[in-house]
């Protein structure tokens, strides 16, 4: 299957690559080559709106298959866990330091992997 928009597509896994690293840049340490929580957030919610619709909806556009969007439902889900909790404009900081950081860590990495397991 061909996607419709492999420029976004690559923005979604840029996004999960940042939620899924080891280490986390603050916003206050933003310089123009390292994205930062603020880019990931936007890049896969904001631009998808993937927390008011279904990722399957962009089966084809964005991604391959079920498996994608299951794994993009699971990332966005707990972000959103962590934005009502800390809201949205509480720093990058607390963010990182919430109890479902590492959930959103882990299903980032999982998703990443799945999406890159069916690159072409």
């Amino acid at each position: 299957m061909e996607i419709t928009w492999p420029e976004r597509r690559q923005d979604v896994l840029n996004a999960l690559d940042v939620l899924a690293a080891e280490v986390h840049r603050a916003e206050s340490d933003r310089n123009q080559t390292t994205p930062t929580l603020t880019d990931a957030v936007h890049w896969l919610i904001d631009d998808t709106f993937w927390d008011v619709r279904d990722p399957a909806e962009d089966i084809g556009a964005l991604l391959l298959d079920e498996h994608e969007a299951n794994a993009i439902r699971s990332v966005v889900a707990s972000v959103e866990v962590i934005a009502r909790r800390q809201g949205t404009t509480a720093s990058d900081a607390l963010w990182f330091d919430d109890p479902e950081w590492p959930l959103v860590t882990s299903r980032a990495a999982r998703a990443a992997s799945e999406l890159r397991g069916f690159a072409r």
